[in-house]
């Protein structure tokens, strides 16, 4: 054998079958770096929209909590305050209503004076009766507008969105899918309150009021109010003082009497579901909590799926239950018709403010809704979702309390109608006191 062919003998190579485990092992390393790429993808699209889906409940519950603390707020006494006080509950304490001259014309959805509901005091029960007060110069403002829910299903609110003195100067969207409509099957909130400190009054001559600091105000109704009596009247304002429209009721200057201007310190505030394009896929719709203060509605936060509210409301008995809007609003009525000193049953309603102003022989009646007046907490119930799809697959299982405690699956579509596509979901809830209430 000669030297070439000693050489060619000592070159080797990669066999067909070395080759195929080298493209073998090369495959599994490969997939296993796409494994690892696809697995990070996802993990970052589930914590962003975890992350995006925390800030937006813990957001929404601390500003709707602002609100709801301050609902029935007035001037130094709340709406609840008593102005008597019994030795036993029998029906609890009588609540302090607002006074409104009857030339007010309100434009945040407060009642007029052809809406509100009065009792004879002649009669048993405290029930609405026709009575005639055309003779006086002012009604009073039942203090139960205050704070308002509608239990809202199936393209229905109860009760009525057109029941007197429910709105809020909002006209709320009709419930569908498309922008700027409301989502079905969630429900509304509306709470009112004085939100500054107003101006103090340092003197009172006939109608017009000298007051402490300058105001920027012009012209617009004020709200004229000391510890006991709170008076709504048209008004022009000065740099100094405020002239009232109207005879203006006796007030006490040694009890802190202000004024306040009805439509620039008195917030109007309600909370609802919507319908809005989602800004990050054109053509694609989503669910967003939105408030409205005036009349001027805002998207507060992206991915609220479900919106469900309670309140805790206290009976003529002293006892608290836990009603949805509809149940609150559907008892009427209270105190001992049948004159054995105590009252008839545990459901009915506290004891109605007086209106002896009035000239008649009546009070506001214990009618439909007068449970509205002795809310003591509200129960706020949020079902949050991701905006985005985050997680792997439709059917990610969540809990919602207002359903149960046992976890469900989402189906093919939301309760309001849009798609539930591939999002985890989340409950916030929060039980908000009603300082003007419990305080």
């Amino acid at each position: 054998m000669n030297k070439y062919m000693k050489l060619r003998l000592n070159q080797t190579g990669f066999t067909l079958v070395e080759l195929m485990v080298a493209m073998v092992i090369g495959l599994i390393i490969l997939l296993g770096l796409i494994s690892m790429f696809t697995a990070s993808s996802s993990l970052n699209r589930a914590q962003s929209g975890l992350a995006v889906l925390q800030e937006n409940g813990r957001y929404a519950i601390t500003r709707m909590k602002q609100d709801l603390e301050s609902a029935g707020r007035k001037h130094c006494a709340t709406l609840s305050m008593p102005d008597k006080f019994t030795t036993k509950w029998n029906q609890g304490y009588e609540m302090s209503a607002w006074r409104v001259s009857n030339t007010v014309i309100f434009n945040n959805g407060l009642p007029a004076v052809g809406d509100i509901e009065l009792d004879d005091l002649g009669d048993v029960d405290q029930l609405p009766d026709v009575i005639d007060i055309s003779a006086s110069t002012m009604y009073p403002l039942d203090p139960s507008y205050f704070i308002r829910g509608f239990e809202c299903n199936a393209g229905a609110c109860l009760p009525a969105l057109t029941t007197p003195g429910t709105g809020t100067g909002l006209i709320m969207p009709a419930i569908g899918l498309t922008d700027g409509l409301r989502a079905d099957n969630t429900d509304i909130l509306s709470v009112r309150y004085l939100r500054s400190g107003g101006n103090r009054v340092t003197a009172i001559a006939g109608t017009n009021m000298t007051l402490a600091d300058t105001n920027p105000f012009i012209l617009g109704d004020a709200i004229v109010a000391d510890c006991d009596t709170t008076y709504v009247t048209p008004a022009t304002w000065g740099a100094n003082a405020v002239n009232s429209s109207t005879p203006l009721p006796a007030f006490n200057l040694n009890g802190d009497t202000r004024v306040y201007h009805l439509d620039q310190e008195m917030a109007n505030v309600t909370y609802y579901v919507g319908i809005n394009n989602d800004v990050n896929s054109s053509g694609r719709m989503i669910s967003s909590l939105f408030r409205a203060e005036n009349g001027v509605a805002q998207q507060l936060v992206e991915g609220v799926e479900r919106f469900d509210v309670f309140y805790l409301t206290q009976l003529q008995t002293g006892h608290v239950v836990r009603l949805t809007a509809d149940q609150v609003n559907n008892i009427q009525d209270g105190g001992d018709a049948d004159g054995d000193d105590a009252v008839d049953t545990i459901q009915g309603c506290i004891l109605p403010p007086t209106t002896d102003y009035l000239g008649v022989n009546a009070n506001l009646a214990n009618g439909l809704g007068c449970l509205w007046r002795s809310i003591y907490a509200i129960e706020v119930h949020l079902l949050m979702n991701t905006v985005s799809n985050s997680a792997a697959t439709a059917t990610e299982p969540y809990t919602y309390s207002p359903d149960g405690l046992t976890p469900q699956t989402p189906g093919t579509t939301m309760p309001s109608g849009l798609s539930a596509e591939r999002m985890y979901r989340r409950e916030f809830t929060a039980i908000v006191p009603i300082r003007s209430y419990t305080l």
